[in-house]
């Protein structure tokens, strides 16, 4: 049985959700823009997540990993691979697709007006400009960027200087080239840099990493609850400090579904370049697989872990049910993608066709919209309520609303006809209709009533 068709059915029956379960349906429901925030929220907050990374990496040599450590998790992503630098690992952990939205604000070009501004010779303006080039998505520079700027021609002084430049602006962390060195600037910005939360960031950030805290507390001579205390000052600090920098994304309607004809066929393909390939911290699982972590690291870890799971999991179970529901209705509504004209259709239809709960596909199409040919709808559009003609075929109610609009536009203003007139005419091309149903399809056109519309 589909597991979204088990939810459906514990809900309607009040059982409780499995903490997967209730991920699962909160990701199915939120429409791309929203699981975007959603999960750039969980990126920053859960360090077990991070983007999938779609390039080369070697293999560590084996480490005998004991698969009761790792929960037996397999997010078939190569998550055992390990990047050849932890550090640089996990300080890609946030890489989004920023750069790649043709809406967002260009910080680039904020920086560059800045320094045009601020620089006190026109040789650093034109190096910091080589710097913000080179800025990735986070407000990261690569580590080799003062080389790469070098070689384009420009004076390591007055590189250093851009870069010094680009660290103090907003916000606070850009021009980093690391994470570590990402969160030592905030601090500095901050009037930390006497703060133990400064010195665990600039002398002990390894161990921060593994969140040995006792570790720390010894080295510095300080207290468990004061590190902690410190460790909760650094939660705070923004780790991909250029993520602030996009449009209201409120007023931004981006499809969830784009409908597409290929070869004459019709085609449904789901707004994927908004959404992240996540995978599992494969730092953070070579950490608990060889056993290095003290035993509350490993329980936070653990959980962060089993939170991973469950979302990378809801996002492959939400893709699967949005295309599947997709398909369908674009099976069923082909005269709509042709012709403009919407067959009738129910969820329960829809449900039928790919064997899931009605209220599972209520939940899937909830505030979403597809692309078709006729422009950005909702898909709750899709479908409609339908009355059965005399020979047994259905008629949406788009239809019948249609129709009511023809009839009434075509009448003789001085001579308009009643609701029950209207039926009476729908019921000569077979559509058997109430006087009431008339007025209810009436109103909802926004047809006044037949006192209302005489003409003298």
């Amino acid at each position: 049985m589909d597991t979204n068709l088990q939810q459906s059915q514990k809900l309607e029956h009040g059982l409780s959700l499995t903490p997967a379960q209730q991920r699962s349906l909160e990701i199915l429901q939120k429409p791309v823009i929203e699981l975007q925030k959603f999960l750039e929220e969980q990126l920053a907050q859960n360090p077990m997540l991070e983007i999938e990374e779609f390039q080369q990496q070697q293999k560590p040599q084996s480490i005998g990993e004991n698969p009761d450590d790792i929960d037996d998790y397999d997010d078939n992503s190569d998550t055992s691979e390990l990047s050849q630098s932890d550090t640089d690992n996990f300080q890609q952990k946030h890489d989004f697709i920023l750069n790649s939205e043709p809406d967002s604000i260009h910080l680039g070009e904020k920086l560059i007006n800045e320094a045009r501004i601020d620089a006190p010779t026109k040789s650093v303006a034109d190096a910091f400009e080589s710097l913000v080039e080179q800025l990735d998505s986070r407000g990261f520079l690569p580590v080799e960027a003062i080389d790469v700027s070098i070689e384009q021609g420009f004076k390591r002084d007055d590189v250093l200087k851009a870069l010094e430049m680009l660290q103090t602006c907003e916000p606070y962390g850009i021009g980093a080239r690391s994470l570590q060195e990402c969160f030592l600037i905030q601090l500095r910005a901050n009037g930390l840099s006497e703060s133990l939360a400064y010195r665990i960031i600039e002398d002990y950030f390894q161990l921060f990493i593994k969140r040995k805290v006792n570790d720390i507390a010894q080295a510095e001579g300080r207290s468990i609850d004061a590190v902690e205390k410190a460790l909760e000052t650094i939660a705070k600090l923004n780790s991909s400090p250029a993520h602030e920098y996009t449009v209201n994304e409120e007023n931004i309607l981006i499809p969830d579904i784009n409908y597409y004809k290929q070869d004459g066929i019709w085609c449904a393909e789901l707004t994927n370049n908004y959404i992240p390939q996540l995978r599992i911290n494969s730092e953070y699982r070579f950490m608990i697989a060889e056993g290095s972590l003290n035993k509350d690291a490993l329980s936070y870890l653990k959980e962060k872990m089993r939170d991973a799971k469950n979302i990378i999991d809801a996002i492959k179970q939400r893709q699967t049910t949005l295309l599947k529901i997709a398909n369908a209705i674009l099976k069923r509504q082909q005269n709509y993608f042709e012709n403009a004209i919407l067959q009738p259709m129910t969820r329960q239809q829809i449900a039928d066709d790919i064997q899931l709960h009605p209220t599972t596909i209520g939940r899937a199409i909830s505030g979403k919209n597809a692309q078709t040919p006729f422009g950005v709808i909702e898909l709750k559009n899709f479908f409609t309520n339908s009355l059965e003609t005399e020979q047994g075929n259905e008629v949406s109610s788009n239809t019948i609303k249609e129709k009511i609009s023809d009839i009434v536009s075509n009448e003789n203003p001085q001579k308009p006809l009643s609701d029950d007139k209207i039926a009476k005419m729908l019921e000569t091309e077979g559509i058997t209709i109430a006087r009431r149903t008339v007025a209810k399809y009436r109103d909802e056109l926004g047809i006044p009533s037949k006192t209302m519309r005489k003409r003298f």
